[in-house]
Formats: structure tokens, C-alpha cells, sequence
């Protein structure tokens, strides 16, 4: 389940992802998050107050989505200069081989565990290993490299920012989600279940960063507000879309009374929604504003998952 973690909601999907092998599998592995930013709302999503009120008036009913904006990763990080690790990197049961090489792009993400960190992730997985005892089933693994050692309350109005001229010396070995044929998407946690293991490389690896850009084949995520009617009036949620499917988000819903007085304007995380009227199961709204643009966000994020009926909570 996901949690509030400081202002920032954390989305959740479905997936499990199993461990490596490894000699030092932890049975509570640390965990990786990518940090995500939200882009500008769709401006034909945003009422213009200057038209005639009804012209600007949307509805929805229950299980509908009143609001949704696209958020990607805070910003990719390219390799400048190809590195290797400094001696093997392989366990007593499972060899294992990465290649670090110029022009490897990377996302940035925070690791939770006994200490936190801020650490970019490989997009690929440049990782092989080898089970000794079944060489047959080898596997790729993705990579992270870190970056800060993060002590105290993680401040996310500055986390993850200035990272062009950023190197490390040390990286380690994330599982994603193993057993499926393309690797995570770069919204999705991984897993660190040998949290004690760091590896040094030849040279420090160097960052350069570079502005992500929007497409239709990197099937960019969607934040949102959701509307569920209720017996005593209905409820906004948060959600996550994959695609046109909603994923449900743990975080407190905004109560809407059918018997409040309209209209009412309600904020969640920087969106402003004017509530004008809520009856029999319909919601009469205009959205003011987006998701504060820029927000960064501990993402979780599958890029498809099982759809919610459309009258649930």
C-alpha cells in the first residue's frame, strides 16, 4: 500500500517483483522510487472564466475523471564517460557481469532502506548474472548508481534537483519486475535485496542531465482526480491511469455532501475544483487549475494494470 510521504503522494500498481539470486538476500529489501514531476495541465481542461458560465460547465458521473495530467521522471541523466567495476561483482551462487558504458541513460529515484539516498537508475538493464547451479536461466538487471546519502526528513521542494555535473563512484544491483520479457518502466519501485553490497567503478561515472521529452510510445502516466458518488453525496479520489485505467492511490478522498450549499471550491495538491451543484449522482464542475506543475512525486507506477470497476471506491 502506498503512503503520504511528506506533501507528495506515492502511486501504487499491482506488480511484485521477485529477488535475484544472491549469498545476502535480504528478507525486507530496501526500495527504489524514480521521482516524477508533473507537466502543464491541458489547457481545454481549465475553465476560462472570462466565457459565459454555462459554455465552461462539465459533469461527471460516478467513476468518472474530472482531471488528469501527465508526470515523468524529474529528468534523464546520460552517462558521459564508460566506466567497470573494480574487481568482480559476481556472489558465491550467481555470476554476474554489467556493462557501464557512455551514452547509458539513467533516471533519478530514491532509495529507502537503513540509510536513504538519492541514485539514478539504469533505464536498461545493462545487468547480467548467471545461477551457478542452472547457468540455462540467466537474466538482465538494471543498475543504480549513488548519487547523496539523504539524512533526515527528505525535503521534495529541492530533492533530485541540480543534477547535471553529478558523478559517483559506487553502484549496486536493483531487481525489477523479473519473469517479464521487457524490463519496468521507469515509474515503477525496485527492489535493492542485497542493501549491504556497493561496488566501486574504475573511474568516477559522470552525469549529464538532459530534459525529458513527452511521447506517445513512452506511454507517459496520467495523475487524477476521480469522482465516486456516495449514498450521502461523493467523493474526489486520486488515482493513477494506466492508459484509461484508473489504479486506486491510499491518500484521504475529498467528502462532498449533497446537501452542502454550491458552489464550493475544493484544492488538492495545487488543483482548484469549483463544485457547483451534486445531484442525483451527477457532479456539475469547472476545473480552476491543474496539479502544481513541477510537483515532485515518489512514483510507483505500472504501466498497465488490472482496470477498477468503474462504481468502486
Amino acid at each position: 500500500m502506498a503512503h503520504l510521504i511528506s506533501t507528495a503522494f506515492r502511486f501504487t500498481g499491482t506488480f511484485l517483483a521477485g529477488a535475484m539470486l544472491s549469498a545476502c538476500i535480504s528478507l525486507t529489501p530496501d526500495q527504489v522510487y524514480p521521482l516524477g514531476s508533473t507537466l502543464s495541465a491541458d489547457p481545454s481542461l481549465v475553465a476560462n472564466l472570462d466565457a459565459p458560465l454555462e459554455s465552461t460547465i462539465r459533469t461527471a458521473k460516478s467513476g468518472e475523471i474530472i482531471l488528469k495530467q501527465s508526470v515523468q521522471n524529474t529528468s534523464v541523466m546520460i552517462l558521459e564517460n564508460t566506466v567497470t567495476p573494480v574487481g568482480d561483482v559476481s556472489l558465491a551462487v550467481q555470476a554476474r557481469s554489467v556493462e557501464l558504458t557512455e551514452g547509458l541513460a539513467f533516471y533519478p529515484a530514491i532509495s529507502f532502506g537503513k540509510e536513504n539516498a538519492l541514485v539514478a537508475c539504469s533505464f536498461d538493464r545493462p545487468a547480467v548474472w548467471t545461477p551457478r547451479l542452472n547457468p540455462g536461466a540467466s537474466g538482465q538487471g538494471k543498475v543504480c548508481f549513488e548519487l547523496e546519502k539523504i539524512a533526515g526528513k527528505i525535503d521534495f521542494s529541492q530533492v533530485g534537483q541540480g543534477l547535471g555535473g553529478r558523478s559517483s563512484s559506487v553502484f549496486f544491483f536493483v531487481s525489477d519486475r523479473l519473469g517479464f520479457a521487457e524490463p519496468s518502466g521507469p515509474y515503477e519501485k525496485l527492489f535493492r535485496w542485497d542493501p549491504q553490497l556497493t561496488y566501486e567503478v574504475s573511474e568516477p561515472a559522470r552525469f549529464r542531465t538532459m530534459t525529458p521529452t513527452e511521447s506517445a510510445k513512452s506511454r507517459t502516466p496520467n495523475i487524477a482526480l476521480r469522482f465516486i458518488s456516495t449514498e450521502a453525496g461523493g467523493q474526489i479520489k486520486p488515482v493513477y491511469l494506466a492508459g484509461d485505467q484508473p489504479v486506486g492511490v491510499q491518500a484521504d478522498p475529498i467528502v462532498i455532501g449533497a446537501d452542502q450549499d454550491f458552489p464550493i471550491k475544493i484544492r488538492y495538491d495545487g488543483a482548484d475544483i469549483e463544485i457547483l451543484a451534486l445531484k442525483e449522482g451527477v457532479l456539475a464542475y469547472r476545473v480552476l487549475s491543474g496539479f502544481t506543475t513541477g510537483a515532485t512525486y515518489i512514483l510507483d507506477l505500472p504501466e498497465s494494470a488490472t482496470p477498477m470497476d468503474a462504481a468502486s471506491p
